[in-house]
């Protein structure tokens, strides 16, 4: 497996073939950083990379000079263009990113720029192999429809255009003398009439519409050597130059026609993708536009086995060169449609300058939704909250009525299961959701399940009503007992019962979800042992029992004494949780252990214990019987990171939260 970070920057990423890379990048297993560059803070493919970086126009006379000192400054090592006027320029100037260290997956300057010129690529390609259709410039045509060699309809299209813009049917001498003369103009290239959409394409253009169907798209892929890495045909249908309408197909007599003209297109300098469109007519395979790119359904080839863009990358970058050959899965076809994106505004700096005098009045605080809300950490951290105000907070939970009693006028909204599948829980008002909703490690296998369940689908739903964040309370578990100590972020897990299985499992189908929905920032927290007298408390963890036992005088048998265990104070892990909330999630680490930094032996927690209780229960001691027996259970996790990236530690030392357990236990008894 290649290991090393590929950086990788998109250039133009607002474009569809920006997003078409970008897409197919995602499938790829490589270790790829993608750095999205262009100049609209709009841009929809930006939101699918790591990583948006704003560049000046393409059209401003220091674009190259710009994207070179970008891809320095990101540490950028390739550069994927994304629009055909790049293209020209960087092809150009490759000279620049190679003595800059920069490689660019583009043809030579030659075969762009007659790529481009759709009348010189017709003069010069229709000599090698004359399949091209018949392309004039105005002054030609004229003579040519005067000495009666060639007859209207025409078709005309702007001599450097690019995705099907601005084009139209020319049927008269006056039609064409209210074109520019930036156009250039060809025959009119009608399907064979066996193809199913013939009459009506004829149809259409008697009554001068253009209908861009019974197209054939032929994708040819070579390594930077000019080594054919693979080769593709379909057949589509596009709208607005685009095509939505996908049919793969292979007819070795393209292949055939394509194999004559590819070794002057590889003299012309052909590396990378190069996409030719034409029809197939009654006399063959026409061909009326050549792009050195890839294109806005290189995603959609992806998704069928031809994933062109990994393999450039791989080419570029050295990774199994010339071995890396694609393959397209004809048991496929494809169709297209518009994809929607809900970004949150703090994330463009771009939108925020251009619009403020109209975001300012409008942005409020956020809304988290807090699963759980009843439970133990999530009554506290609403109280936090409740006292903060710097959050909307929607509260869910199995028990609605009862939150409804305890949160009165702390939340602004709670909801249970029954407002979630009766779709009156709109969660694309939510900005985090918080999820604490899950079943006990003292729980049943079934109420595991159930919990496993529950948060495979909230998630999936979050992700589709496009959540920016989600904040997921994992578990210390899943290291197991069997790991060497400490236990970092970049231990292996070892998860050893159900419940650290399930608890891993949340953590990988956030993952996943990532893959697929790039706005998506998500962290799962590795907690230690949490305690401390606080609403919400069940005393089933060891300290809390100890406490207790040692609160009412009982005895406290010692099994062991020399295990070492870690304590997180109730107060503690709501502080991290709220400063982790106030920070940019985009700053978040996928996964953080939480833990107090002090580990103690069970012997000194027992000790602890007992004279602090003394000070509550009017002096009584507990007896302290001892079991010899060598236990070697040790808990040591290190949550440094955690610390570093949120400047935040831990406040409360093991006394404090035994003396906050013992308060509570005073509290209770008092009210009984």
């Amino acid at each position: 497996m290649y290991e090393k970070k590929i950086i990788s920057g998109i250039s133009c990423i607002g474009s569809g073939i920006g997003q078409s890379v970008i897409n197919s990048i995602k499938l790829s297993k490589l270790p790829i950083k993608t750095i999205g560059l262009g100049s609209n803070p709009f841009a929809f493919g930006a939101f699918d990379c790591d990583q948006y970086v704003i560049t000046c126009s393409i059209y401003e006379k220091d674009y190259i000079d710009n994207i070179i000192n970008i891809c320095q400054k990101q540490n950028i090592q390739l550069i994927i263009p994304g629009l055909d006027d790049e293209i020209i320029l960087l092809s150009k100037n490759l000279e620049k990113f190679q003595d800059a260290g920069i490689k660019v997956i583009c043809s030579g300057y030659e075969l762009c720029s007659l790529c481009y010129d759709k009348e010189k690529m017709y003069n010069e390609l229709n000599k090698v192999a004359a399949i091209f259709a018949k392309t004039y410039n105005k002054t030609n045509l004229e003579k040519e429809i005067l000495s009666g060699n060639l007859s209207f309809p025409i078709f005309a299209k702007p001599r450097h255009g690019a995705a099907s813009k601005e084009i139209r049917i020319i049927n008269s001498i006056e039609d064409l003398n209210r074109i520019s003369d930036n156009y250039i103009f060809q025959e009119l290239v009608f399907p064979a009439i066996n193809d199913p959409n013939y009459s009506y394409f004829r149809n259409q253009v008697e009554n001068n519409k253009i209908q861009q169907i019974a197209e054939i798209s032929i994708q040819l892929v070579l390594g930077k050597e000019g080594n054919l890495l693979g080769r593709m045909q379909s057949y589509n249908r596009l709208k607005n130059g685009v095509p939505i309408e996908i049919i793969p197909f292979k007819d070795e007599s393209i292949n055939n026609i394509i194999d004559i003209l590819l070794p002057e297109l590889i003299r012309l300098g052909l590396k990378g993708p190069l996409n030719i469109q034409g029809r197939l007519t009654e006399n063959g395979l026409k061909i009326f536009e050549m792009n050195p790119r890839f294109t806005g359904i290189s995603g959609m080839r992806a998704l069928m086995g031809f994933n062109e863009v990994e393999a450039c990358i791989k080419e570029w970058m050295d990774i199994d060169k010339g071995k890396n050959h694609i393959y397209l899965n004809h048991n496929r076809f494809g169709t297209r449609q518009i994809s929607d994106k809900s970004i949150p505004i703090e994330r463009s700096t771009g939108i925020i300058s251009q619009f403020k005098h109209i975001l300012s009045k409008e942005i409020s605080r956020k809304t988290l939704l807090i699963t759980g809300a009843g439970g133990y950490i999530g009554r506290n951290l609403i109280k936090m909250l409740a006292e903060d105000c710097s959050f909307n907070v929607w509260a869910y939970d199995i028990d609605k009525k009862r939150i409804e009693e305890i949160f009165k006028g702390k939340v602004q909204k709670v909801f249970d299961y029954n407002d979630l599948i009766n779709g009156r829980m709109n969660l694309g008002y939510a900005d985090i959701l918080v999820h604490l909703g899950f079943a006990r490690p003292y729980c049943t296998y079934l109420m595991i399940a159930d919990s496993l369940k529950f948060t495979f689908d909230l998630f999936s739903l979050a992700s589709m009503n496009q959540i920016p964040a989600i904040l997921n309370f994992s578990s210390k578990s899943v290291y197991g007992m069997d790991n060497s100590l400490p236990w970092k972020e970049s231990t292996p897990v070892v998860p050893q019962t159900v419940y650290a299985q399930a608890k891993y499992a949340t953590e990988l189908y956030l993952d996943t979800l990532k893959r697929r929905n790039n706005v998506l920032h998500f962290s799962s927290l590795r907690l230690s042992s949490i305690s401390g007298g606080a609403d919400g408390l069940t005393e089933v963890d060891a300290l809390s029992k100890i406490s207790r036992n040692a609160f009412k005088a009982e005895p406290i048998r010692i099994i062991g004494g020399s295990q070492l265990l870690e304590y997180l104070d109730i107060r503690d892990a709501v502080d991290a949780v709220i400063k982790m909330l106030k920070t940019d999630s985009e700053k978040w680490k996928p996964v953080y252990n939480i833990g107090a930094n002090n580990k103690y032996k069970l012997t000194d927690i027992v000790e602890k214990s007992v004279n602090i209780a003394q000070k509550y229960n009017g002096g009584r001691k507990s007896e302290i019987i001892f079991e010899n027996k060598d236990i070697d259970y040790k808990i040591d996790m290190d949550s440094s990171l955690f610390y570093n990236d949120f400047n935040w530690f831990p406040k409360y030392r093991i006394d404090d939260t035994i003396e906050s357990l013992m308060v509570y236990f005073q509290k209770r008894e008092r009210k009984v």
